[in-house]
């Protein structure tokens, strides 16, 4: 590890097993849930927990979840460290485990091949220290009192020391010293316990078998599986990446799914814990394949309000739900569009501008600046009486739009860089959609929709707004700026673009 990493290690595994606790905090008999005898027996033939002399000072919720896993059922268990989880909220925690959304890593596929490796025990290959167990202590429906003695799903900080571990193995350049990272040439991703490198075919097979080698020495076994060495073709985070096409699509695990799910609505009647799977995996496989969630704002909503009745606790997760006419054509619809589209190639077309966007309360701004002449070209407008009662985010996304529809022709075929001020708007065009505001999810959807039928593709990066050169045309109309303010907004591209931003 390097050193700051190894610092963020030691404090997240310092509050994990050896938390600070208040004087009044004790467990006892408050609030027990107790776990099936037989189940806890299981635990401890698998060597995951021991028998304990008595209840621990922090309350633990034990319960089994049952699972989909490879085409069959298991149950998992899950240890909910209620008391711990809540002592690392009030002390400010927040995981670091910078997990991007899918469209961040699907250029990795322009590699010559790809290898991947998955933990076979996951969070149970981090072993508790002797003395931290009475931490992690529970009751069976015996009366009987157990400890882990292996790291559970259902502590906060789990996914952080798991992901750390992940990376420094495989060698990330982020986490480790220079001397033990892998090659420059290496794209490495890590999502928790899973690790693809993708690259030149020999970088990846000697970073692979550096990986392996560890690995035999540190005693960690990978799930067969899901181990590919140096390939062309495998899956990885939902995706069927095919290196020798440059190509994308969903894996089998994740169609199949879809598929079922389709199913299900057509019968018109679907459990709400159905229902918030199939949204979750909807907006992963839509990312995949290309399609914009967004232009299904209908049952975006209703999503958004399923899960916000069961948060509160106002419906159960098995509660049947009827889709009524519109919300079933509306998943069908969006269903058929996500497996209809088998093989997305992820092209890299040359850059061939930045756009710069801003918005004020009065009027829109946006500077295009042509990636090979470096020619800057500005545009806006003033906002129309109706516009001006509009929120700012929303008038963010309509500057945007407005912006992105403003390029020449000479764009398409390109590949374009749409630089905001608004983080609002950025995660909208990242994911393709929002459920809060019609008029924000329909102006970015316009866009991007835009931006595809000329075969552009598109990024969309931050700046902050006092280096934002579309700021000045959206507060001054266009035929106004003066030579002065010209020169003042080149420089500000010129900044942004050499990433000289202080």
């Amino acid at each position: 590890m390097d050193e700051t990493t190894r610092g963020r290690f030691d404090e997240t595994w310092r509050r994990t097993f050896y938390p600070d606790l208040p004087d009044s905090m004790e467990c006892g008999s408050r609030r027990p849930s107790r776990l099936a005898s037989r189940h806890a027996e299981e635990l401890e033939s698998c060597g995951i927990a021991q028998r304990a002399c008595g209840p621990g000072r922090l309350l633990n919720v034990p319960f089994t979840v049952v699972e989909e896993k490879d085409g069959g059922i298991r149950q998992r268990f899950i240890l909910w460290t209620y008391d711990a989880n809540e002592l690392a909220e009030r002390s400010g925690y927040e995981a670091k485990v910078p997990l991007k959304h899918v469209s961040a890593y699907l250029s990795a596929v322009h590699g010559e091949s790809g290898s991947t490796r998955d933990f076979r025990c996951g969070f149970y290959g981090i072993e508790i220290p002797s003395d931290a167990r009475r931490f992690f202590r529970y009751q069976d429906d015996n009366g009987s009192w157990w400890e882990l003695t292996r790291l559970p799903m259902g502590h906060t900080c789990a996914p952080e020391l798991m992901h750390t571990l992940a990376s420094v193995a495989a060698g990330h350049p982020e986490y480790v010293r220079e001397e033990f990272a892998v090659p420059r040439s290496i794209v490495t991703h890590v999502w928790v316990d899973n690790i693809r490198y993708s690259g030149p075919r020999a970088d990846v097979l000697k970073s692979t078998t550096a990986l392996d080698e560890l690995a035999l020495a540190a005693t960690i076994t990978w799930k067969p599986k899901d181990s590919h060495t140096a390939v062309d073709r495998y899956e990885f985070i939902g995706v069927g990446w095919q290196h020798d096409t440059k190509t994308v699509g969903l894996s089998e695990k994740l169609r199949c799914r879809i598929e079922a799910a389709r199913s299900e609505v057509s019968s018109g009647s679907m459990t709400a814990a159905a229902l918030e799977s199939l949204a979750g995996r909807l907006l992963h496989a839509s990312a995949i394949v290309g399609v914009f969630a967004g232009e299904f704002y209908f049952a975006l909503k209703f999503f958004r309000r399923l899960m916000n009745t069961l948060n509160r606790g106002e419906k159960a997760v098995d509660t049947k739900v009827e889709l009524s006419g519109c919300l079933k054509t509306s998943l069908l619809n969006w269903t058929g569009r996500v497996l209809g589209r088998r093989r997305v190639p992820i092209e890299g077309k040359p850059p061939c501008a930045t756009i710069f966007v801003d918005a004020s309360l009065d009027g829109w701004g946006g500077v295009l600046v042509d990636a090979n002449t470096s020619a800057m070209e500005v545009v806006g407008s003033r906002w129309t009486p109706r516009e001006r009662k509009l929120h700012i985010n929303e008038l963010e996304a309509l500057a945007f739009e407005r912006s992105v529809k403003a390029m020449p022709t000479s764009y398409v075929g390109g590949a374009v860089t749409v630089v905001v001020d608004n983080t609002t708007v950025q995660g909208v065009a990242r994911k393709g959609a929002c459920v809060r505001s019609r008029v924000l999810n329909d102006a970015v959807m316009s866009a991007l929709l835009f931006l595809k039928s000329h075969d552009v593709s598109v990024s969309v990066k931050w700046v902050r707004s006092a280096g934002n050169p579309a700021d000045l045309p959206s507060r001054v109309p266009v035929s106004s700026l003066t030579g002065e303010n010209l020169t003042s907004m080149s420089l500000a591209v010129r900044r942004f673009l050499t990433g000289d931003m202080g």
